[in-house]
């Protein structure tokens, strides 16, 4: 007998409670029903017109996309424009969406934790921890120690090869030892603030704004940014796995077909 939807979603509860989301995001069940059955699940970073037509012909039931569809308030839904056309295909062909996005951020196993343990840091904790006593241990970013200090410049080339990316734009003195290292993934450059009065060495993000670049570089905080799309495409890659251990009578899968929208000349 096939799992319900619900029984998928139940389980997303717990391990990324939707509690953890930040109040400006969007997250939950945003398309379908959730008692519908569910035998082939879809995880993506961003739902976009290529990948649901992926999960369309896939034959999938439930797309875990993390980042939310429908963030802006929406006044019609029409095949007028690429998202209404593509919800309106989801739709016709009976498949939700559910989007976890900042809860799957701050989760216990969630995206920045994954990030910290395959940098290698030990010790991790929260970056901003939530307050609420039923969250104690859990927060938005983190930070962590290398047990033995290391060069920004070695730092570099470690995270080039963990995130098979072949430029990285940094600020700091390549000489420069790093111990501590504050991670958010995504565009989460307002967490600069926090590394720095953590007393971390270097804030490793997704992208940031010109002058978060110069608040690090006048506060002598070295910065990384690894890219939006290699900062967090590996947590829905190990979110289907997770899934898949989960629930082994379901077939569950990370896009085959979602690809970063930026690329660099290297020339």
């Amino acid at each position: 007998m096939p799992e319900r939807i619900c029984t998928v979603l139940d389980f997303l509860a717990t391990f990324a409670p939707l509690s953890l989301a930040e109040d400006w995001d969007n997250v939950g069940l945003l398309l379908g029903d959730r008692d519908q059955s569910a035998e082939r699940i879809l995880t993506c970073l961003t739902l976009t017109p290529d990948v649901a037509e992926e999960a369309i012909a896939q034959q999938a039931q439930l797309i875990v996309s993390h980042h939310p569809i429908l963030f802006k308030a929406v006044q019609k839904l029409t095949s007028e424009n690429s998202e209404g056309h593509m919800l309106l295909r989801l739709i016709q062909n009976g498949i939700a969406v559910f989007s976890p996005h900042t809860a799957f951020d701050s989760a216990k196993s969630g995206i920045n934790q994954q990030l910290a343990e395959s940098l290698g840091l030990v010790d991790i904790q929260p970056l901003r921890p939530h307050s609420e006593s039923d969250l104690a241990g859990l927060g938005s970013g983190r930070r962590g120690y290398f047990e033995t200090p290391i060069a920004l410049g070695e730092f570099l080339s470690n995270v080039k090869s963990l995130l098979g990316i072949s430029a990285l734009p940094y600020v700091g003195d390549l000489q420069r030892p790093v111990s501590s290292v504050a991670v958010a993934c995504g565009s989460a450059g307002e967490f600069l603030s926090d590394a720095k009065r953590a007393g971390c060495d270097l804030f490793l993000t997704g992208e940031t704004r010109f002058h978060t670049c110069l608040e690090a570089r006048d506060r002598d905080i070295a910065l990384v940014m690894v890219g939006h799309y290699a900062s967090e495409r590996p947590g829905v890659e190990r979110l289907a796995e997770i899934l898949q251990q989960q629930f082994p009578s379901l077939l569950v899968w990370a896009s085959r077909v979602e690809r970063d929208p930026v690329e660099w000349s290297l020339l």
